[in-house]
This record gives C-alpha cells, structure tokens and sequence, in this order.
C-alpha cells in the first residue's frame, strides 16, 4: 500500500500502523528527531533504529535459529508458511532470494508431504506451497478413508 505514496512519507504512513509500546516509541524518536527529520528519513534508516532498540543482536541470532530450525509438525501447511513468511521479513538474510526460501521452505515441511514437493514441479516459492497444500488436504482424505 506504501507504494502509492510519495518517497518521503512511507515513515510517516507506515507508522500510522504502529501500535502500543511500538507507538509509543515512536511518538518518542518524532518528537526528539523533529518533523524535517522525520519526513527526510528513509525506510531503511527507520528499520535500523528500530532494530536498535527493539530486536537486539540476541533476539536476532534466536529469530535466525528458529527460522532454520522451524520444521512442520502439528502445525499445517498455511500455519508454517506464515510463520515462515513472518520470520523472513525479521530476518531477510536468511531468506534473500527465491532459491534459498525454496529450499528453506522444502525442508520445513513434514516428509509425508516434503516427499510430493520436488523443486522441478514448482519453480516458485507459491508452487510448492499450493502443492504442499493440495497433498496436505489428499493426505487428510486418504486418513479419512483408511479410518
């Protein structure tokens, strides 16, 4: 949605979406900084103080951690792709291209499905998660059947 805004609002747009503690520190570092300061301010200059002072470098070793640890267990297949999808924008290096976020994704899911899921039939990170999806509904079906 921030696209369709001008290069110096997107700060100040997003952070209309800010909530609570997030918007109270915000409220903080405007008034500090100063309205100039604030409209000049860059998407990645506004994620860098926030990092600062919200994830530190521990929280980001552990969101790394469980981003490539994280497999499927109980959870389903659009349960793991939004907790896989949440972890990547937190920690973008572990998910910076197409390739890696395939692979990561592959190996998050259950074998029972991971087995179905080759990287050939989906090219795309959508691919393989609307055909981990299908097996995980047929899956379902066949249990059914077999009860």
């Amino acid at each position: 949605m921030t696209s369709f805004f001008p290069k110096g609002s997107k700060v100040r747009f997003d952070a209309g979406f800010l909530r609570e503690r997030v918007r109270d520190w915000w409220e903080g570092v405007s008034n500090n900084l100063g309205s100039p300061t604030i409209e000049a301010m860059t998407w990645s200059e506004f994620v860098t103080r926030f990092r600062a002072d919200f994830a530190s470098v521990v929280d980001m070793q552990q969101l790394a951690r469980e981003f490539l640890d994280r497999r499927q267990t109980t959870k389903t297949v659009a349960e793991i792709t939004a907790k896989l999808r949440e972890i990547a924008l937190l920690v973008p290096q572990y998910a910076a291209d197409e390739d890696m976020r395939n692979t990561r994704y592959h190996d998050m899911l259950r074998y029972d499905i991971r087995e179905f899921v080759s990287f050939s039939a989906c090219p795309t990170l959508d691919d393989m998660i609307s055909r981990a999806q299908e097996w995980e509904i047929d899956l379902e079906h066949i249990g059914k059947r077999k009860a």
